[in-house]
C-alpha cells in the first residue's frame, strides 16, 4: 500500500479579501450612497454614509472595510463632488478601525458598538480637520460647516478650532450611531449568514 500526503485546497480565508466579502461590497457602497444622500439632503449635522463600510468591515475585516470606503467615496467623487475624492483616507481610517473593532466582537453589545464608534469618530474627525481646512478653509457645506460657523459666532474661537471642535462633535455622535445600527443589523442577520464570514463578527 502506497500513501500519499494529504493534499488540502487552498482555503478561501487566504484570500485578502473572501469571496463573500466581494459580493457584499457593492451593497454596502449602495448603502452608503444612500443613507449620505439623504443625510446631506436634509443638512443633518451627521453622515451616516459609513454604515456600509463599518458593517463590511465587521463582518469580513478592516481590508474588506477599507476597499468599501474607498470605493464609496471614489463612486461619489465621480457622480457627484471630484472633492471627496480627498476624504478616501477618512474612509479607510473608518474601515480599518471598525474591521479591528469587529475581530474584538465590539459589536456583539450596544455598549461596545457606542464605546468602538466613539474611538472611530475621534480618529475619522482628526483625520478629517486638515483636509476640511485645506479645501473649504474650514467651513465644508454639510451640516458640520454650521456647526464650525456656530462655534465661531458663539465662543469666538478660530477657524481651525472651531472646525476641529465642530469634527470630532459631529463624528463622536455620528460614528457611534452608524455602530449601533450596525450592531441591531448583525443581531438579526441569520446565524448562518454571518458563519459564512472567515473573519465575522
Amino acid at each position: 500500500m502506497v500513501c500519499y500526503a494529504q493534499v488540502t485546497p487552498p482555503a478561501s480565508r487566504d484570500f485578502p479579501i473572501p469571496t463573500l466579502a466581494l459580493a457584499l461590497i457593492p451593497r454596502a457602497v449602495a448603502l452608503n450612497l444612500a443613507l449620505g444622500g439623504v443625510v446631506q439632503a436634509l443638512k443633518l449635522p451627521l453622515y451616516l454614509d459609513s454604515v456600509g463600510t463599518i458593517l463590511t468591515a465587521a463582518l469580513a475585516g478592516p481590508l474588506a472595510g477599507a476597499v468599501t470606503g474607498v470605493l464609496s467615496n471614489t463612486v461619489l467623487g465621480l457622480l457627484s463632488n471630484p472633492v471627496l475624492f480627498a476624504f478616501i483616507p477618512v474612509t479607510v481610517v473608518i474601515g480599518v478601525l471598525a474591521g479591528v473593532a469587529g475581530r474584538l466582537g465590539a459589536f456583539r453589545a450596544a455598549w461596545s458598538a457606542l464605546l468602538a464608534g466613539v474611538v472611530i469618530g475621534v480618529a475619522a474627525a482628526l483625520a478629517s480637520v486638515p483636509i476640511v481646512i485645506g479645501l473649504y478653509g474650514g467651513l465644508s457645506p454639510t451640516g458640520t460647516g454650521l456647526v464650525t460657523a456656530a462655534l465661531r459666532a458663539g465662543f469666538g474661537l478660530s477657524m481651525e478650532d472651531a472646525a476641529k471642535v465642530a469634527s470630532v462633535a459631529t463624528d463622536v455622535i455620528d460614528k457611534p450611531v452608524s455602530c449601533l445600527l450596525v450592531a441591531v443589523i448583525l443581531a438579526r442577520l441569520p446565524a448562518r449568514i454571518t458563519a459564512r464570514f472567515a473573519r465575522g463578527a
